[in-house]
């Protein structure tokens, strides 16, 4: 659509509302030519080159000042399509209409939503809409919400034509899901930018969030950067990964992780290292809650101490309690008496001193020890014992 018609589709508009308009008696009299003019309703619309309609705002009273070209309304409400269908619709408490919808600037409670199947609501309390330029600027308390996510900026630009939400001065993403808002608690981003139609979020870092339940020993995650899509409802920390948990001495390292926004849970399919005190920790997979806290080694798990190690298919850690749990093929080798253990199952527990503590309670297990000689037969060859 030319500027030209746009330009005049409003000003016709104006135009029309003006010569319908019915001042009262005292403003018919006043000489000023400054006085307002106050509309029973105020209605703008724009159409494209095909006449098919772009936008359309509505106002149940506005004032409305020839000199200035402004018109100041209140419950504003409006709808803004693409291809003559509706796209988003927005609300605000009061706006201001300047240079006859060159500019409309909405305030107080304002409010977008986007439709479709996976509505987004996008909220700010001052917003300057360019209707020509088929965007809105956010730059007070801008925040984006679909079914998983809360997305906060300082400010932000909303692009109609690209369907894209870009969100500048400290973005943060958290979710919003009852019972899962422990989880991801403010994941800070340097720039991120969101299709809300496609799903499609892109952030560039550095990524730095903390994570953890109230009440418990937080921590602190950094990535590179996110990427992903919010109707898969899953995204990826690009890696390196880390994370690490002051509180228990605990660190881990990771390659490119997925959140899973259904589950509120972190995974890992690329090897990765980790340790909690002198406990050494390596796995091929990893899954971690955020929302509570528990980690899995779900494959290839391998822990290491000064005084032992241990293998097996699959552990798990709760750093709450400080249990461990191996399962699967287990081995454990202890360097007292070159002492080996298979077993189905294992549990541990990490002691006061860092260290992992061992035991298979109902459990068969099959351990065995190489008993140094004792007496005269100490030059002997050492002997092998099973259990």
């Amino acid at each position: 659509m030319n500027k030209r018609h746009a330009a005049g589709t409003v000003a016709s508009v104006v135009a029309a509302l003006l010569g319908s308009c019915t001042p009262p008696p005292k403003q018919q009299q006043a000489s000023s030519a400054s006085t307002p003019f106050v509309f029973q309703a105020l209605n703008l619309r724009q159409q494209d080159a095909n006449g098919r309609l772009q936008w359309r705002v509505s106002s149940p009273e506005a004032r409305y000042d020839l000199n200035r070209r402004l018109a100041l309304a209140r419950n504003l409400n409006g709808e803004i399509h693409t291809n003559g269908q509706p796209l988003y619709r927005l609300a605000a408490s009061h706006g201001t209409v300047l240079s006859d919808g060159e500019v409309i600037q909405l305030e107080g409670q304002v409010r977008i939503e986007r439709l479709g199947r996976d509505p987004v609501i996008i909220e700010a309390s001052r917003m300057r809409w360019y209707p020509r330029q088929q965007r809105i600027e956010l730059d007070r308390q801008a925040q984006a919400m679909d079914q998983d996510l809360r997305l906060t900026a300082d400010r932000a630009t909303l692009l109609f034509e690209q369907d894209r939400l870009q969100l500048r001065g400290q973005p943060t993403l958290s979710t919003r899901k009852a019972g899962l808002g422990v989880g991801l608690n403010q994941i800070r981003v340097e720039r991120l930018d969101w299709s809300p139609g496609s799903g499609a979020l892109n952030a560039a870092g550095p990524v730095t969030a903390i994570s953890g339940p109230p009440g418990q020993p937080q921590r602190e995650l950094r990535a590179v950067a996110v990427s992903g899509n919010t109707l898969k409802r899953r995204l990826t920390l690009q890696g390196p990964v880390q994370i690490s948990a002051p509180a228990q001495r605990a660190w881990l390292k990771a390659r490119s992780s997925t959140i899973d926004l259904a589950s509120n849970a972190l995974y890992s399919d690329a090897p990765f290292e980790a340790a909690v005190g002198p406990l050494q920790i390596n796995g091929k997979a990893l899954r971690l809650n955020l929302s509570s806290t528990l980690a899995e080694i779900t494959a290839g798990c391998r822990l290491r101490q000064p005084d032992l190690s241990l293998e097996a298919q699959r552990c798990s850690w709760n750093w709450q309690n400080e249990r461990i749990a191996a399962a699967g093929s287990v081995l454990l080798r202890r360097q007292a008496n070159q002492q080996t253990t298979r077993a189905a199952r294992l549990h541990g527990r990490i002691g006061p001193q860092g260290l992992l503590v061992f035991s298979s309670p109902g459990s068969r297990v099959r351990s065995t020890l190489v008993l140094p000689p004792s007496g005269s037969a100490r030059q002997s060859r050492p002997s092998a014992v099973r259990l």
